[in-house]
């Protein structure tokens, strides 16, 4: 007993140095092992083994990562005598105890040494609960903030937020009047997680560290708590270097006082390790100093530097020494030694794994990659490049939201588009192909791969209580957009004529999609891939070179860079590259939004003007004729992978010369990524007799959409069952029994993509809308649909950030299980879709493929003479119309004579007389449909324009 209380009195002592008083506390335990032995006294023998476990954590001498080994298996010794039911609160004073080391050890895997720190501290809170033991949960509360604020897995912010509220904890119970140096030691702590905080403004947070630290050394004085004091000055220096507020220089300048303070207590002999962190800290605030000369400042930078390196080992401190090792490289490249700060980076490297420290590992890898890249060897940039995209897709597998996923690809964007130069600069075309792949539809890939775990399987009810929410919600936007909403051509609405903003109709749908999207994140958190469970790996390059099945396909793949435009040509034994220079992010980009995008949506006359033209020009920009002549020899079909503003355009309408586009020379269909195509080609295609549905003129405002219908069902023999027509059949709930019943959907009717809010872009039926969001969610399955023809508008536009992910109509049913979609990039003209449409599927009947079909009727289209529609279609057209016209006259005097049953301006006659106000609409729009008809059989060839044939393109399989 007397050797134990010698060694709690040594490790608690004040007076003399630190490091000789653990080594006498540490010494006086292990005398009383000698006679405190596991058989005879278990309980005692325990109890040392903790106190071990204690001042090994703390000692100072020897290998520290020794030391933390040494004490982690003493508090597992400790745990096979002490149980949580017969020692509950030394059980979990022991799993406390063990928390920290874990938060501490420098062996193993740092991030799952992290994890099992947070077990243990939740495992003590089993026991210390607030009522019970405040100040142990306190304790604990302390701990766990600790863990939290450097945990590796899961969201940065989110962890930042639960180690900031753990803190906040513990300091209701440790106040100032009674327990005025424990509240210190939390307040530094959460100081130092203000100073990292990403949630709310960054100003702010670093303001509320300073208070803290400043609160914090109103306790830790120099003369009562030197060694806390210099604690606190060094964390003083950390956040002044990082302030926003104030003059720059002269926070800097307050950093290097407050390091220095603290360097005159933590000195080299006293406190080595601690020497050391703040003698790193202050080589940052010498390299990033403003006032004095700039080379001596480096110069100190590096000194310091060099300095804590004394201490800071490779065997010692590992992470710690590559952390000094890292900065030395920015300091060295700071001086233009670019040869010394390579080396630099690479030997933090060999610490930082892309598995173990992510986060660190992306920065060195970044820099290794540039500064390689920058003396052109090549060989070195991509090995840090790739250490960089491991460490990338290592923390991305992490998060498990689809925004902070999207986010961290985005900050990474610029070290694919580097790995990909230096390959091409190496002459590495494969490997450079390969990561221009994996930077692509990243969250398209993540929805894909769980939603094929939904075919054939149940969902699990948590998931299905979210859908039955998000689909709640969409009923209550649809009865609210009934109240604005007004039809036109195959746009949902005239405001797409002058969609400036692409605003929600109304603030009432506004906040009801907001309300949606926080159901879906819901439904995204229990996705299988997001929680980790899965994990979604890149195909490779000959995985990818597998997906061409015929030697006369190839693969065309656009890639953009900061200043050129790759195109990768991957045919099935080779791949070639043609790059078009200086029409990178800046350049091409820019010029398609500028004369394509904008003008689209907010003035399409001026666009559909100036279609040709740019067609011709970008042909020009990428250089197509090269690409034919030098790389597609013996090639027939395409499958096009564009990258950003390309998904926009309907690159077959690309003009090659002699009056001929690329989709007459080629058959073409598109993919948003390889990896998209080989989950369609995995699915295969369905091997059972094909059966066809339509979906025909849901709001019955569409003069040419029944015609077309009607065609297509007597190509197909398609029973009545099996075709929705207009308002009574074509509703929500029976688009979506069809759907699981057939294998072809053909849906003729309105449609609007929302550039603003994919997830919101519609196909409009009968009762109410079925939205992008919708598609991508578990409760649309369909492992059986083979083809889906969006016969409606902008079904294929969407636009794409800086992660190229492409979210259209088409992708959400390539989703939900689709092999094949046809689809459009704009607002088409009603007969103009019609007609195309018949033609293409008299091709499919034929026996050709889906990009022969389309590929012939688009010839065929713009083909067609004015005088073949006016023999050949006129006679079914002409009396239809007028049919129609007639019936919407007849509808409106009805609804008219309705209307003035009722006295004025009550609610029904309000009602009626909206209801005449669409029928008169009705009327005019057939009016018009009428005299565009005849417009049209005047002309020579009245769909030749791209306007009118151009916007279909194929996804999927062949």
């Amino acid at each position: 007993m007397l050797q134990n209380n010698l060694g709690i009195a040594y490790r608690n002592r004040i007076r003399g140095k630190k490091a000789e008083n653990m080594e006498n506390a540490i010494a006086a335990y292990k005398a009383a092992l000698q006679v405190w032995t596991r058989e005879a006294f278990p309980d005692q023998w325990a109890m040392l083994q903790n106190n071990l476990a204690v001042a090994y954590n703390d000692r100072i001498l020897g290998e520290r990562a020794q030391n933390l080994e040494i004490a982690l298996a003493a508090c597992q010794a400790v745990l096979s005598i002490r149980t949580k039911e017969k020692s509950p609160e030394k059980w979990g004073n022991t799993q406390n105890t063990l928390g920290g080391i874990y938060y501490d050890r420098i062996c193993g895997n740092r991030a799952q040494n992290l994890e099992n720190g947070i077990a243990a501290l939740q495992a003590a809170l089993q026991v210390y609960t607030y009522d019970a033991f405040p100040q142990e949960w306190a304790r604990v509360q302390h701990n766990l903030g600790n863990v939290y604020r450097e945990r590796i897995k899961g969201e940065r912010a989110e962890n930042l937020e639960t180690a900031i509220m753990a803190f906040q904890s513990a300091l209701k119970v440790y106040t100032k009047d009674y327990f005025p140096e424990l509240r210190a030691t939390i307040q530094n702590a959460l100081g130092v997680a203000y100073c990292h905080r990403i949630h709310g403004e960054k100003n702010q947070n670093l303001e509320d560290a300073i208070t803290t630290f400043q609160a914090a050394l109103d306790v830790y004085t120099r003369d009562a708590f030197p060694q806390k004091w210099a604690v606190t000055q060094n964390n003083l220096g950390n956040v002044y270097c990082a302030r926003i507020e104030g003059d720059r220089a002269k926070n800097l300048d307050t950093a290097i006082a407050s390091y220095q303070a603290a360097l005159q207590v933590r000195t080299r002999e006293a406190f080595p390790e601690q020497w050391a962190e703040t003698q790193n800290n202050l080589g940052t605030a010498y390299y990033e100093r403003i006032e004095g000369n700039k080379t001596q400042n480096l110069d100190r930078a590096i000194q310091c530097y060099q300095a804590a390196l004394q201490v800071r080992t490779r065997e010692g401190f590992p992470k710690d020494w590559a952390m000094t090792q890292y900065n030395l490289g920015n300091a060295y490249t700071n001086q233009g030694q670019m040869a010394e700060a390579i080396t630099c980076y690479r030997s933090a490297l060999e610490i930082y794994q892309p598995f173990i420290f992510p986060v660190e590992c992306l920065r060195a890898g970044r820099e290794l990659g540039n500064r390689a890249l920058f003396l052109e060897r090549w060989s070195e940039a991509i090995e840090g490049y790739a250490l960089a995209i491991k460490a990338v897709e290592t923390s991305r597998s992490w998060a498990k939201t689809d925004t902070r996923r999207q986010q961290i690809l985005a900050e990474a964007i610029d070290i694919y588009e580097n790995m990909v130069q230096a390959c091409i600069n190496a002459g590495q075309i494969e490997k450079a192909f390969e990561y221009a792949e994996r930077s692509r539809s990243k969250r398209l890939v993540d929805l894909m791969a769980s939603n094929d775990l939904y075919f054939g399987g149940e969902i699990p009810p948590e998931v299905q209580h979210y859908l039955q929410q998000y689909e709640d919600l969409q009923h209550q936007i649809d009865r609210e957009r009934s109240q604005n909403n007004s039809g036109n051509n195959r746009e949902l609405s005239e405001v797409g004529r002058d969609r400036a903003a692409f605003q929600a109709y109304s603030k009432a749908i506004a906040t009801l999609e907001s309300q949606k999207q926080q159901v879906w994140e819901q439904i995204r958190r229990l996705d299988p891939v997001l929680a980790g469970e899965i994990q979604v790996s890149a195909p490779d390059f000959e995985a990818m070179q597998k997906l061409i099945d015929r030697p006369t396909t190839a693969i065309l793949s656009f890639y953009t860079t900061s200043n050129d435009i790759h195109i990768f040509v991957l045919r099935q034994n080779t791949i070639t590259l043609h790059t078009a220079t200086g029409q990178g992010l800046n350049e091409l980009q820019n010029w398609i939004f500028q004369n394509w995008l904008k003008p689209y949506i907010e003035e399409q006359n001026t666009w559909q003007s100036q279609i040709g033209e740019f067609l011709t020009e970008l042909s020009q920009r990428l250089q197509i004729t090269e690409v034919i002549s030098q790389h597609l020899e013996g090639i027939d079909e395409l499958i096009l992978v564009p990258h950003l503003a390309l998904h926009q355009i309907p690159l077959a309408a690309l003009p090659i010369g002699s009056d001929r586009y690329l989709g007459d020379k080629f058959l073409i269909r598109y993919t948003p990524s390889c990896q998209i195509l080989q989950f369609c080609q995995q699915r295969g295609e369905v091997k059972d007799t094909l059966t066809y549905g339509t979906i025909e003129d849901a709001t019955e405002d569409l003069p040419f959409a029944s015609f077309e219908g009607e065609q297509i069902a007597q190509l197909y023999n398609i029973p009545d069952s099996q075709r929705l027509k207009g308002r009574s059949q074509a509703t929500v709930s029976n688009y979506r029994q069809l759907a699981k019943q057939v294998q072809v959907i053909h849906s003729s009717h309105h449609a609007q993509s929302r550039i603003d809010q994919p997830l919101e872009s519609v196909l409009k039926l009968a009762d109410g809308t079925i939205t992008l969001g919708q598609l991508l969610t578990p409760g649309w399955r369909l492992p059986q649909l083979s083809d889906v023809f969006l016969s409606c508008c902008e079904t294929g536009l969407g636009v794409t950030e800086i992660a190229d992910d492409i979210f259209t109509l088409s992708t959400g049913f390539l989703c939900a299980g689709a092999r094949s979609v046809v689809s459009t990039l704009w607002s088409v003209d009603d007969l103009a879709t019609a007609i195309f449409s018949m033609f293409y599927y008299q091709y499919r009947q034929q026996g050709k493929s889906r990009t022969e079909a389309l590929q012939q009727a688009q010839i065929k289209l713009r083909s067609l003479a004015g005088n073949t529609l006016s023999t050949h279609y006129k006679p079914h057209l002409a009396p239809l119309l007028e049919a129609k016209f007639k019936q919407a006259e007849s509808d409106r005097k009805a609804a008219q004579q309705k209307r003035d049953t009722y006295p004025k301006d009550s609610p029904a006659y309000l009602q009626w007389e909206q209801e005449c106000k669409e029928r008169a609409k009705l009327a005019n729009r057939i009016r018009k449909a009428q005299k565009h008809l005849e417009e049209y059989c005047q002309k020579s060839f009245p769909f030749s324009h791209p306007v009118y044939w151009a916007a279909f393109i194929c996804a999927g399989l062949h």
